[in-house]
């Protein structure tokens, strides 16, 4: 009977697959052909509406990503650097239209309270999760900052259940708001730290950051230009967290010139500068040029303790420029004059202008409610989804729907929603990024490694002054940076080795 049957199976020649592989190329050309068509008609029709680029777009994102886990994570981390999280006010770039922030139910019927870039993070996720299961040899690896970044995310889910234990007037809606942005420098530290392996992938990151930072920086001083003919000041030509990329970038630069790194990379940096640091002063954002001085006096400790004979050279020369504008810009009152006047206003609170004397006026308020409600619950906080108690009532605050359960100093928020313990977690998370990041930018062999070592002490450098007096911890763009970026520790202690103690005199 099997006899039969194999003289019956008939046996395909190699012509015969090859007119098949032929008519399914034709099939798919023409397939492919109509629907261009379809879509340049339809474009044609509805006069270039860009939202028909959007499901071809989407089509070819996610297959690059089921086929390439890390292009995930470069969409995501270039889609936080790009788009903007919130209006800025006066201007409509956009780069400030995108929902990608939004939960789809704000915008679409569908009843999902998740948004383009969570959905984005889980396709990542589950595509390298389906890699490993297909047999990758690489495994799972929690990166230098694992632990600490998940004690992070922990205490939120203790805050989690004390807002909720807390019972009242617990908004459950407002709980998982509050805990998204942590959820994101969890999710993003460990894809990084798993899917960029290599110095080619390392510094596609860097490039990323790099382009799209200059790209901003460009935007900014347009929206400046436009600014200048409305017949009205505007509150900012950036958003607000803006300046926290732009200070990296200038601080990055900086260490590029100590080190000698002489890469491409490197040199479209430096040329970004002019751009970036016109940006910076157009922005006027007094925390920038605090934060901006407080990551230059790191670098000057950075490079005394690397390359002591260039951080010499560095303070010197660093200081008798500070001595120079000082002379020259002291007294101006224009964007040049911003920077000095931001170190005025705080040894003198009264130098500043009318609009940032309102603002600090509001937060002196809300520093007392905040002192008031740790004084009221010093163990645990209000917890996630629970309002801090109001001392004394601030004027609302409009634009901010969330005013009364998150505060524009975010790092004492955190104490707020998890007492002690969440306090603990950040300055423990902040502790070791700085500590090992100045021990591999100090000790590693290899000069560009020490430059991406500088990243993540920079960055965490700069977020934490911004979220001193500004929502830092609560913008996902900013948290989805800091995710990425600490994930890169892991390819960075990998890659390198460490020098011997003894060091350039």
């Amino acid at each position: 009977m099997s006899a039969a049957l194999g003289s019956e199976r008939i046996w395909r020649t190699s012509d015969w697959y090859v007119v098949r592989a032929r008519r399914d190329a034709v099939l798919l050309g023409g397939a492919a052909l109509a629907i261009a068509s379809a879509y340049a008609a339809a474009i044609v029709l509805t006069g270039g509406d860009p939202r028909l680029l959007v499901p071809p777009a989407a089509i070819l994102m996610v297959l690059a990503v089921c086929v390439h886990p890390v292009v995930g994570l470069y969409l995501v981390f270039g889609a936080a650097l790009l788009f903007e999280q919130f209006p800025i006010p006066g201007l409509t770039p956009l780069t400030s239209q995108a929902p990608i922030y939004q939960n789809l139910s704000q915008f679409t019927p569908i009843p999902l309270r998740l948004s383009l870039l969570d959905l984005l993070i889980l396709l990542t996720y589950a595509s390298w999760f389906a890699r490993r299961l297909a047999g990758e040899r690489l495994g799972a690896r929690m990166g230098p900052f694992g632990w600490p970044v998940l004690l992070y995310l922990s205490v939120f889910a203790v805050g989690m259940v004390i807002g909720a234990a807390r019972g009242g007037a617990w908004d459950p809606v407002v709980a998982l708001n509050e805990i998204r942005e942590p959820a994101h420098v969890c999710l993003m530290y460990f894809l990084a730290a798993n899917l960029v392996r290599d110095r080619t992938q390392l510094t596609a990151v860097l490039a990323v950051f790099m382009a799209l930072v200059g790209v901003k920086a460009l935007q900014g001083v347009g929206n400046y230009g436009e600014s200048l003919k409305l017949a009205y000041d505007l509150d900012a030509v950036t958003s607000h967290e803006d300046v926290v990329f732009f200070d990296v970038a200038i601080g990055l630069a900086v260490v590029a010139a100590l080190l000698g790194i002489r890469t491409k990379l490197a040199y479209a940096l430096f040329a970004l500068q002019p751009v970036i640091l016109g940006a910076e002063l157009f922005t006027e954002r007094r925390v920038a040029f605090i934060a901006l001085g407080t990551i230059a006096f790191a670098i000057t400790l950075l490079a005394l303790a690397g390359t002591p004979r260039r951080g010499l050279v560095f303070a010197t020369v660093g200081a008798l420029l500070l001595g120079a504008y000082i002379v020259v810009f002291g007294q101006d009152t224009g964007a040049l004059g911003q920077p000095i006047r931001a170190l005025r206003s705080v040894i003198d609170p009264s130098e500043v202008g009318a609009r940032d004397q309102l603002s600090g006026a509001w937060r002196e308020i809300e520093n007392r409610n905040i002192e008031y409600t740790m004084h009221q619950l010093p163990l645990t906080g209000v917890g996630l989804g629970q309002q801090y108690i109001f001392r004394e009532e601030p004027p609302p605050l409009w634009g901010f729907t969330y005013w009364r359960y998150e505060t524009h100093n975010a790092v004492l928020w955190l104490w707020l929603k998890a007492g002690p313990l969440g306090g603990f977690a950040l300055w423990f998370l902040v502790a070791r990024v700085l500590v090992l990041g100045s021990r591999w930018h100090v000790r590693l062999a290899d000069p560009w490694l020490r430059w991406a070592a500088a990243l993540p002490v920079l960055l965490v450098l700069t977020q934490f002054v911004f979220s001193s007096v500004e929502l830092g911890l609560t913008y996902s763009r900013t948290m989805i940076t800091l995710g990425t970026v600490l994930g890169l520790g892991a390819v960075i202690g990998d890659l390198g080795s460490l020098r011997p103690v003894s060091r350039e005199r």
